[in-house]
């Protein structure tokens, strides 16, 4: 039975407000808990012992300082077989990489903004891989590898390998269900996608098979005497507040920093900025800073930041579009979409001065996507509102950024966003024998002139001085517009 063109509308809107929320926003951001690298490059140094005779007294000892023990060398230590929690064949490595490419190619929207960002052909860099991958001969190399060809793409557009992450993210997605039912039926998709037999067998393998190594190599440490390294990649972290506020004048400027737009501490959040709001609401100026900020929850930003300090209806036109490749349309509805008229042919796409003619070429279909946002009047804030912005805005931060610029909501001070701020939640491919999960974007969101959100990101109205940092450029040009 076919849907109604509203009920589309809304699954799509929920994915766009879902932007990162779930799986972390940028290459950057700040997670509660990282993840342990497979192997640990770093070495120790070596620490050359003073040559010399002390006169009229014993030589002393030369005394080297010993090396920690590594994963790198652990693994150098063991079998084929032993680093293969997977079992798998060169075969089937070859199958699951062959596989990728070939989603890639027929749903990731961004070879061209790879090529012109980064001098990344991703054609070529695949031919280079896969010959490499012809003589792999253990799970441990496969990930490896695989890993470091996705590095190379430096996380257009939200591309990505899964390490053993993969339970935390998915117990993310069903906990945010439960915190946010009317999200329910969009993320229900995503979770079925993840919950495949072979994803929950070899990742649960995976993490397994790197704890052991890394108790080993804590063990073999502990033994030399050596403490633990304290600059592992797998430790939990310290609770990070994310926001904070502050007077920075008496009765006229007051100011936010937001290093994250953070859904679990939504609740908190809305509490704490809403009884600021409330107390600086007869403030001349609001400065909002994000430059710490590498993305969360578009709805954080909607809800938190917008809806509270407007005293009016703010809008923002953009275009997504996309690949017809049936990982695409199984996430983003296309068939349902298409039927109802919600997608459209991309050769129905309107004149637009700034578009990618070549990238333009490699899409099928586009929807038109209104961001709009109510105010709800929680606040009565009515003085000038100041975003501080820089690279480190990607995702959720990006688009907080295009959308204060291109519907006035705020003045931007400081450098250019990083991008991808128009789109959805970035979706899934699963290589079929090793159940690896890769993420993407599965959309190419451009503004209303054209500019692809990826590649250009958002402009500051106010470049930050050289030698200053955003936040003091900001406070010149408060002084500089106060002075009669």
């Amino acid at each position: 039975m076919s849907l109604g063109g509203d009920f589309i509308k809304k699954q799509i809107i929920l994915l766009a407000v879902l932007i990162l929320a779930l799986v972390g926003c940028s290459p950057n951001s700040a997670n509660k808990v990282k993840e342990k690298a497979p192997v640990n490059t770093e070495q120790g140094l070596d620490k050359q012992p003073t040559q010399g005779t002390v006169t009229q007294e014993p030589a002393m000892e030369e005394q080297t300082e010993q090396q920690p023990v590594t994963s790198e060398e652990l693994l150098k230590e063991m079998t084929n077989k032993e680093k293969s929690w997977m079992g798998l064949t060169t075969k089937q490595y070859l199958k699951d990489f062959d596989f990728l490419y070939e989603e890639l190619q027929n749903n990731y929207p961004y070879f061209g903004v790879a090529w012109r960002k980064y001098n990344v052909n991703i054609a070529d860099l695949y031919a280079v891989y896969r010959k490499q991958l012809i003589d792999c001969k253990n799970d441990d190399e496969f990930f490896t590898k695989l890993k470091a060809f996705m590095s190379e793409l430096q996380y257009t557009g939200h591309i990505q390998l899964w390490g053993y992450s993969y339970s935390s993210r998915l117990a993310e997605l069903e906990e945010t269900v439960k915190a946010f039912p009317e999200y329910e039926e969009t993320l229900t998709r995503y979770i079925k996608k993840l919950e495949n037999p072979v994803s929950q067998k070899n990742y649960e393998l995976m993490q397994e098979f790197y704890t052991k190594l890394d108790a080993e190599v804590d063990k073999r440490n502990q033994e030399k005497g050596i403490s633990e390294d304290s600059d592992t990649d797998w430790q939990e972290t310290e609770d990070i507040q994310y926001v904070t506020t502050k007077i920075l004048e008496k009765n006229k400027i007051a100011y936010v920093d937001m290093k994250a737009f953070d859904m679990s501490t939504y609740e908190q959040d809305n509490k704490t900025l809403l009884a600021f709001y409330k107390e600086i609401q007869n403030y001349d100026h609001l400065i909002l800073d994000i430059t710490e900020n590498s993305g969360g929850g578009m709805d954080y930003f909607n809800q938190l930041v917008v809806a509270p300090l407007t005293n009016k209806t703010h809008s923002v036109s953009t275009f997504l579009l996309t690949k017809a490749g049936k990982n695409n349309e199984y996430f983003l509805n296309l068939k349902e979409g298409l039927e109802e008229g919600l997608w459209l042919p991309v050769s129905q796409l309107p004149e637009l001065g700034d578009v990618n003619k070549e990238d333009l070429s490699q899409m099928d279909y586009f929807m038109k996507e209104t961001y709009l946002i109510k105010p709800n009047h929680q606040s009565e804030f009515d003085g000038k509102i100041w975003l501080l912005v820089s690279p480190r805005n990607y995702s959720s931060s990006e688009y907080a950024a295009m959308f204060s610029k291109q519907s006035g909501f705020a003045t931007l001070v400081g450098e250019k966003t990083g991008g991808d701020g128009i789109g959805v939640d970035p979706t899934y491919i699963i290589l079929p024998n090793s159940g690896l999960v890769v993420q993407y974007s599965p959309i190419y969101g451009i503004t209303a002139d054209g500019r692809n959100s990826e590649e250009y990101g958002t402009e500051p109205d106010y470049y930050r001085q050289k030698d200053k940092t955003a936040l003091e450029t900001c406070l010149e040009l408060i002084k500089k517009n106060s002075t009669p």
